[in-house]
């Protein structure tokens, strides 16, 4: 009786209209007895009114609960829709909060794809013609012009900072770098301003971007362009009062994580910043030889 209720009650579990169509049977089943056993009464010569009476009272009960099972099991079937619907919403909701967020992902990644052409574009647009003293045998010094484009004016700017804060000494450590560069901006700035600002501004568009979870890929891309020189540059760039915004990001995204320490004016100075800055930690550095190795194991762990 309790599977019977149940099968009667939870039409939603076959998703169609059977208990309503169980319901109309037995009504009419029930009806169509009672009007065989009057008939066959009142051609016997019985009483069918008494026999009507008795009927009619126990029909009556019986019908009326029939009909309140089939509003039952409509209200049911009408909850069952609902469910339906709210799930159906639920999942419209999830899929459209999918797309918006694939369209954020897609003007993201546009945007950002656009910014680092520009940059490369900056840095492809400098070009340095300066002239270098050399001395010859007879002891006449000769100027000789000399032109760089790209990123291998950074190597000079380097060479230019580098001389000014070996120059400045008898201060502190905080103001010689500020002296050296302030010299060094000096005469530079009309060739890095436009690289620093753009550089920068790249940097915080990431940053500040909504609804990117995972926005290391994207450093890390733009980080591969950048040459030694150039990570070193932004090193001692970022020390001075001017560029010091820029340790959010170079904390934040490990962007020295390739920079050879050698290639700091003084090892020392690699103390100035986060461990982070600089990667660390590091992954452990790989010791099986040859790559065959290698190979193997990862086959091996792959199947495995």
């Amino acid at each position: 009786m309790r599977n019977f209720f149940e099968s009667i009650i939870r039409p939603a579990d076959r998703g169609s209209t059977d208990s309503l169509y169980v319901l109309f049977v037995i009504a009419m089943t029930v009806t169509v007895i009672v009007f065989v056993v009057a008939v066959v009464v009142a051609l016997m010569g019985g009483e069918a009114g008494q026999f009507g009476d008795f009927f009619g009272g126990t029909l009556n009960p019986l019908l009326t609960f029939l009909t309140f099972m089939g509003l039952l099991v409509t209200i049911v079937l009408q909850q069952a829709e609902l469910r339906e619907t709210r799930d159906e919403l639920i999942r419209s909701a999830d899929a459209l909060e999918n797309q918006i967020k694939a369209t954020d992902r897609q003007n993201f990644e546009s945007t950002f794809f656009q910014m680092l052409t520009l940059h490369n574009t900056i840095v492809n647009s400098i070009d340095l013609d300066y002239s270098r003293r050399v001395s010859s045998d007879g002891g006449e010094i000769i100027r000789r012009s000399r032109e760089r484009k790209g990123r291998d004016c950074f190597s000079q700017f380097f060479t230019n900072f580098k001389e000014n804060y070996e120059n400045a000494v008898g201060l502190s450590e905080k103001e010689r770098f500020q002296v050296a560069y302030d010299k060094f901006w000096s005469y530079r700035q009309q060739d890095l301003a436009h690289y620093y600002r753009y550089l920068y501004n790249v940097l915080r568009f990431v940053h500040e971007s909504k609804g990117i979870e995972d926005r290391m890929p994207y450093v890390k891309l733009l980080r591969a362009q950048l040459s030694d020189f150039e990570l070193v540059m932004l090193f001692y760039t970022a020390l001075n009062k001017h560029g010091i915004n820029y340790w959010l990001y170079i904390h934040e995204y490990q962007l020295f994580d390739n920079l050879p320490e050698s290639m700091l004016i003084d090892p020392s100075h690699v103390a100035l910043y986060s461990q982070r800055s600089f990667g660390v930690p590091k992954r452990p550095p790989v010791v099986q030889w040859p790559p065959a190795i290698l190979a193997a194991q990862h086959e091996a762990q792959t199947i495995g």
